[in-house]
């Protein structure tokens, strides 16, 4: 099948966030499967320039948006296995930053309706399926269905969400935009909303774990509105949840080559100790090493569950029974960042926090680490608990969305699990299962069979592609 995914972020030109790891991984594991699938996404000014400077062009057209005609220029780069092409407009994406203006539904209206223009050009490829991700693309499934040419509207979509809590709501006047007409399917609460629209209007729907699947499906709190259109797709057979994967051959202590030593499991303590050294060096900090450390590697906000860290963090920094070293990486809402930051002067020897997102940092750190926090008010899929899984690093997670698919929690009389998790969205529970978990990794029989278990468990790409094959197989047959 010739599968074309579309987004707005992909590794290595562009990653903001997790959906950026997917694009990336994802096509090339199908392509190993025996698929073509390729990838199309924005020319971003801030995508760097030694790849810039590989991508081709191709040719330029243009496209209605609303009233007025916009260039698009097509380009395309060959990188390892798989083909990506790229929409150019210096208008919309010659900025200094991905995300953050005041024209954001424009910008993604213009790489919507420039996409499936685009399709009409490709030379050597005829789509199959469109899978479209989150609501920047999710109106392609509507303009496909829509579209003046019969060759266009044979194209199967399959839209994805990585994250409902952005549905691209606005004035129901933008439809006017792709110049079509508003209808029921983009309508809630008396405004548009385009990922209701992808919803209703995608072939095939699916979510990036199967718990998450069921949350949107049984809770108004998760499906923030979209819970009746989920259900009807549901019903209709056309709503599935797959987990996601990481890619083993960027995050793998065997192969890293940014950590000080590459190590497997009967070296991790071994690799762990200089990872922990090398981090106090570059960060002029001055831990204890014989104690745990603990980070978090994550965006600051809400949806992270930061708000049950700082209730109890410091009564657990105080717990002189259970000591432990703390690292935060990452940046978001002021509000946790000023936390942190008064965390770390509170506790100079123990706490520190790099304000700011470092790829390079982050595989020390999840080398370096013990224990990895993920207390999640809600989280679709997550990657950094899989990513700690493989380097050693045992995740404690509140159990929702594909932390609960991917972690097992630790059971001391059967002797299973690969690390540590909790139900109830509450701070004294997360706190319990921290000290539970600084507890039982004090034995050496505990910490080495959760480490090997860890180490051991499977959240690689190539386990989701064969799942997204056989979901394109049912939808090209639908």
């Amino acid at each position: 099948m010739n599968i074309l995914f579309a987004g707005v972020e992909c590794f290595p030109f562009v990653k903001i966030g997790g959906l950026g790891d997917v694009l990336g991984s994802l096509p090339n594991e199908l392509n190993s499967l025996g698929e073509d699938a390729r990838v199309i996404l924005p020319k971003y000014k801030t995508i760097k320039r030694e790849l810039l400077e590989k991508i081709k062009f191709l040719e330029y057209f243009y496209v209605k948006v609303g009233q007025a005609s916009e260039y698009v220029g097509l380009f395309e780069l060959k990188y390892n296995k798989v083909k990506y092409y790229f929409i150019d407009n210096e208008k919309y994406f010659g900025r200094d930053k991905v995300y953050g203006f005041s024209d954001e539904y424009d910008r993604w209206a213009f790489f919507e309706i420039a996409i499936v223009e685009a399709i009409k050009h490709f030379k050597d490829f005829k789509v199959d399926i469109l899978n479209a991700n989150d609501w920047h693309t999710g109106m392609i499934p509507y303009l496909i269905k829509n579209n003046d040419s019969a060759e266009i509207r044979n194209i199967k979509t399959v839209f994805t969400i990585h994250n409902i809590l952005y549905q691209g709501e606005c004035d129901k006047g933008f439809a006017q935009i792709f110049n079509l007409p508003f209808d029921s399917t983009m309508e809630l609460n008396g405004n548009m909303n385009i990922m209701k629209c992808a919803i209703l209007n995608a072939d095939s729907v699916n979510t990036v774990s199967e718990q998450y699947k069921n949350e949107l499906l049984s809770s108004d709190y998760f499906a923030m509105g979209l819970k009746d259109a989920l259900n009807e797709v549901y019903n209709k057979g056309l709503f599935s949840g797959i987990l996601n994967g990481i890619d083993y051959n960027i995050f793998n202590p065997k192969k890293d080559g940014i950590i000080p030593m590459k190590y497997s499991y009967s070296t991790y303590k071994e690799g762990k100790l200089l990872a922990k050294e090398e981090l106090n060096k570059r960060m002029n900090i001055t831990f204890n090493n014989d104690y745990p450390l603990m980070s978090i590697v994550s965006r600051l906000t809400k949806q992270k569950g930061l708000d049950l860290i700082v209730r109890v963090i410091d009564e657990m920094i105080n717990d002189d029974k259970r000591p432990f070293n703390f690292f935060i990486l990452g940046n978001g809402e002021r509000q946790f960042e000023d936390f942190f930051y008064g965390l770390e002067c509170r506790y100079k020897d123990r706490v520190k926090f790099y304000n700011g997102y470092s790829d390079e940092l982050a595989h020390i750190v999840y080398a370096a680490s013990d224990l990895f926090l993920m207390p999640s008010a809600f989280e679709p899929c997550g990657l950094g608990q899989m990513i700690a899984l493989k380097y050693g690093t045992l995740p404690i997670v509140r159990e929702t969305g594909g932390l609960k698919d991917s972690v097992e929690p630790f059971n001391e009389y059967e002797m299973k699990g690969n690390g540590f998790s909790f139900t109830n969205f509450n701070a004294h529970d997360m706190m319990y299962t921290i000290r539970y978990a600084l507890d039982k990794i004090k034995r050496k029989k505990n910490r080495n069979l959760l480490v090997k278990n860890a180490m051991n468990s499977d959240y690689s790409f190539k386990a989701s592609a064969i799942k997204y094959l056989d979901l394109y197989k049912k939808v090209k047959s639908l």
